[in-house]
């Protein structure tokens, strides 16, 4: 009886044995465990803070691309002020196209005038050449005439005293000519000048 209450308390003594080994394994195991979710948690932590990290970045991204919002309104506001500048140019560049346009219209009316001027000056150089040959043929018919005075005052005697007043007279009227055919000439010289200084 001995000798199995012997075995039985030897069975128990290996069984409490084991029971403590694998209760120490157990509790190393749990320990390994704990040590794994520390770093787990740990490397949880690490990456909360890189995520909060990301999102501060993220943060500053979004402020970045408000900031270049803003400029992009700024610039379409510019663009907008260069569209409505362009514009006035454009307005004031179709009222310099009027304006050459008006004057283009005015140079083509100057130009048809002056054709008539110079229609006009070469019609009076026509009569002043006319008048200058009326003129030399008077002044010669005159020495022809005072020529024959002569000639008769030579020749004859108080006679012809009569006939010689006569020649005078007709001398006369001829030097009326002459003085007519001057001022003629001086009007028409004094036109061409007033036509000259238009031009």
């Amino acid at each position: 009886m001995e000798a199995i209450l012997k075995q039985i308390l030897t069975k128990l003594d290996k069984m409490e044995t084991n029971f403590e080994q694998f209760q120490e394994e157990v509790r190393n195991r749990f320990d390994q465990v704990d040590r794994r979710f520390a770093q787990m948690d740990e490397r949880f932590t690490q990456i909360d803070e890189r995520f909060a990290q990301m999102d501060e970045r993220f943060i500053q991204i979004d402020e970045r691309f408000a900031q270049m919002d803003e400029r992009f309104t700024q610039i379409d506001e510019r663009f907008a002020q260069m569209d409505e500048r362009f514009t006035q140019i454009d307005e004031r560049f179709a009222q310099i196209d009027e304006h050459f346009a008006s004057l283009e219209a005015r140079l083509d009316h100057l130009e048809s005038e002056m054709k008539e001027v110079k229609e006009r000056l070469a019609h009076l150089e026509n009569d002043m050449v006319e008048v200058k040959g009326r003129l030399e043929r008077v002044e010669r018919e005159l020495c022809e005439v005072k020529e024959a005075v002569f000639r008769l005052e030579a020749q004859v005697d108080g006679d012809v005293y009569a006939l010689l007043k006569n020649i005078n007279k007709k001398i006369e009227e001829k030097g009326f000519e002459i003085y007519a055919l001057n001022k003629r000439l001086l009007h028409v010289e004094g036109a061409i000048e007033q036509i000259q200084s238009q031009t």
